[in-house]
């Protein structure tokens, strides 16, 4: 494999991981604003909390649902990208990439 199409699968892996936080923060938001709005209305301006995922599989919510499988999906397919290419987390930091 050359030099060049390792760069790109990396440089590709970092756009999945992107677009995967994305995903995330847009199932976080819409749960707080839609099927968990009253929890979401005991938080104060400056408080604090660490959301995950994992928080809403149980929504009843198509549309999180919907965003939570592709969410999923793209896990899968940046776990395998990066087991069939050996990708570190030393070449994920390299920003001479």
């Amino acid at each position: 494999m050359s030099t060049s199409y390792r760069n790109k699968i990396i440089l590709t892996y970092r756009a999945l991981l992107d677009a995967h936080e994305e995903i995330m923060e847009r199932i976080i938001n819409m749960g707080m604003t839609g099927e968990f709005a009253e929890i979401n209305e005991v938080f104060q301006p400056g408080d604090s909390f660490k959301f995950d995922v994992e928080m809403f599989r149980d929504s009843k919510d198509q549309n999180l649902q919907l965003l939570l499988g592709l969410f999923d999906e793209l896990e899968d397919v940046m776990k395998t990208l990066a087991d069939l290419n050996g990708i570190t987390e030393e070449e994920l930091e390299d920003e001479s990439i």
